[in-house]
């Protein structure tokens, strides 16, 4: 089972600080970190390390970010980026806190600005999976994804809009929707998106939009997954947080490669629980190499 991950990739340039700043603050940063994250590409890491087959496909453009990119994909064996020298690749400040709660500065690049003509060449019938993130979904590229993702109908969408849900065309989620895509979004996201007062009303309303499985991340407490008929609630793994940047992605990552390798969606949010708890531990944003251990995951329905 084949997923095609296409989405961004970002240089983070995260910022530790004791507590955001107010308006005509100067404060100091305790730490800084540059990495390479972006949605799908913390979200092709996790598939990576468990070894589920899988393509991402990401636009790179000219520049110092752009540049900067192309040597991370290359040197992970990542060959089927979209080339575009129009303009450079943004970045992302992250601002984290001393209780690792993070927020987000995007600035954007090419990657804000798809073409059609960068879809044309993609070969949709390698993938039994896609997965696409709420950031690439907004404006024109949101329009020009979401047609091209018509044409996907028999493939599982996993889809993870983020916060950016609410600021998504209509008619764009309304083609989103019709192909059913399982949604992944965090207790806060789904009560915005759907004006409900509990989530277990919020994971109806997105089941009846999509008529499809919906997870719902808990922070600490975990995640809820709702099938259309049962609710279920899977308990966190408690960890010491350094910070939750990409705990997200590698929980949605994590169901992804759970379920391309049979696992049930119990199991699968076991798994994606694990996984996001090792991620909120680690100064970076992704679920890296070092964090993985095999041996952890054969308990499941995993080989």
């Amino acid at each position: 089972m084949k997923t095609l991950v296409l989405g961004n990739v970002f240089v983070d340039v995260i910022v530790n600080v004791d507590a955001l700043p107010k308006t005509g603050d100067d404060i100091m940063c305790n730490k800084q970190l540059i990495s390479i994250g972006g949605c799908a590409y913390n979200v092709a890491t996790v598939l990576k390390n468990f070894e589920v087959e899988h393509d991402l496909i990401s636009p790179v453009g000219n520049g110092i970010y752009g540049e900067i990119i192309r040597e991370e994909l290359e040197k992970n064996d990542y060959k089927k980026y979209i080339t575009d020298d129009s303009s450079d690749n943004g970045y992302c400040l992250c601002l984290v806190e001393k209780d690792g709660e993070r927020s987000f500065i995007t600035i954007r690049g090419i990657e804000s600005t798809y073409k059609s003509k960068w879809l044309e060449d993609i070969d949709d019938s390698e993938y039994d999976n896609i997965y696409v993130s709420g950031y690439e979904m907004e404006g024109e590229s949101g329009v020009i994804i979401s047609n091209w993702l018509l044409k996907q109908k028999d493939k599982t969408l996993f889809f993870a809009p983020g916060p950016r849900i609410n600021y998504i065309q209509k008619k764009t989620m309304e083609k989103i929707l019709t192909l059913n895509p399982i949604l992944h979004l965090n207790d806060d996201e789904a009560l915005k998106y759907t004006n409900k007062s509990n989530i277990m009303d919020a994971a109806k309303e997105i089941n009846r939009l999509t008529l499809n499985s919906v997870f719902i991340t808990l922070g600490k407490d975990g995640v809820m997954y709702f099938n259309g008929n049962n609710y279920k609630f899977i308990d966190g793994i408690s960890t010491q947080v350094v910070n939750t940047i990409g705990a997200g992605d590698s929980h949605i990552g994590a169901i992804i490669a759970s379920y391309s390798k049979g696992c049930n969606y119990d199991e699968c949010c076991y798994i994606a629980n694990k996984v996001a708890s090792k991620v909120v531990g680690y100064e970076g944003s992704r679920f890296e190499y070092k964090l993985y251990f095999k041996d952890e995951y054969l308990m499941y329905n995993y080989s």
